[in-house]
């Protein structure tokens, strides 16, 4: 049993905390029970596991230890030692250290809905994106260069297993974007409160790449250079604005709608 903060194991799972340390080893973390499921189901390789008697208290807990017994080494922690290398106040006795996924080309070709995350810097916001694209059947998202890190531990935890079922293209530039794009015949749609029609209007059944912007500033001006389609979502109430995982459902799930409807008028 691990029992000592100054165990080399801990250290490195602490350094996972930040993006440096991530970057660093190719490794982030999953934490609580549900998540290191989730991340098993996919498939995901788990390099090692920490793991406290709390995790024995329920049967769910102790059919996930069985099974993490069976694919990667594992460390018993103290709890003492164990809530410091957690990244939750209130850890569950589990946590997963996964590899980062390696840098694959990036690739439209199969892509019918995908989603572009622009700027956006929230953890909760972009886990919640991310959980909401893998909802709605979406398989690819793209983070432009100013978006935070998917694989920080909020974000990972807010996702709900999202994060492990979808292709994230990180650091890809607009224009890399559009010419990719276009080369594939895919529209971009972006929402803009100063678009002159409403998402509803706008034809989400071709192929589709929806632009989310940030919470703050919206999208870059970078894309003011490109042909894309800006679409209003209206906002009849006295509210500034609204929340950017909000915006992006909504955009997501009228594409869905439009989809099912046209799937529901050819049979």
């Amino acid at each position: 049993m691990i029992t000592s903060n100054s165990n080399s194991t801990i250290k490195l799972v602490k350094s996972l905390h930040h993006k440096k340390g991530r970057d660093e080893h190719k490794l982030f973390l999953a934490e609580g029970i549900h998540l290191v499921q989730e991340a098993l189901q996919a498939g995901w390789k788990v390099q090692f596991y920490l793991w406290t008697a709390k995790l024995g208290e329920s049967v769910e807990g102790r059919e996930l230890l069985e099974r993490l017994q069976t694919v990667a080494p594992g460390y018993e922690v103290n709890e003492a030692v164990f809530k410091g290398a957690a990244e939750t106040e209130s850890p569950t006795g589990i946590i997963a250290v996964l590899p980062l996924p390696a840098p694959v080309e990036f690739d439209l070709s199969d892509v019918s809905l995908g989603l572009i995350v622009d700027g956006v810097q929230d953890p909760g916001n972009i886990g919640t994106i991310i959980r909401t694209a893998w909802a709605s059947g979406i398989r690819k998202l793209i983070f432009t260069p100013k978006t935070a890190d998917p694989y920080q531990g909020k974000v990972v935890r807010s996702s709900m297993g999202g994060i492990f079922n979808v292709r994230i293209f990180r650091n890809e530039p607009p224009g890399s974007i559009i010419a990719a794009a276009g080369q594939k015949r895919i529209q971009v749609v972006a929402g803009d409160v100063r678009a002159d029609r409403t998402y509803f209007e706008a034809d989400l059944t071709v192929p589709t790449l929806i632009l989310i912007g940030s919470e703050g500033r919206g999208i870059a001006p970078d894309w003011e250079n490109f042909s894309i389609q800006n679409v209003l979502i209206p906002q009849p109430g006295k509210a500034e604005s609204l929340n950017v995982a909000v915006s992006a459902g909504i955009l997501i799930y009228e594409a869905l709608r439009q989809r099912l409807n046209m799937d529901t008028c050819k049979s």
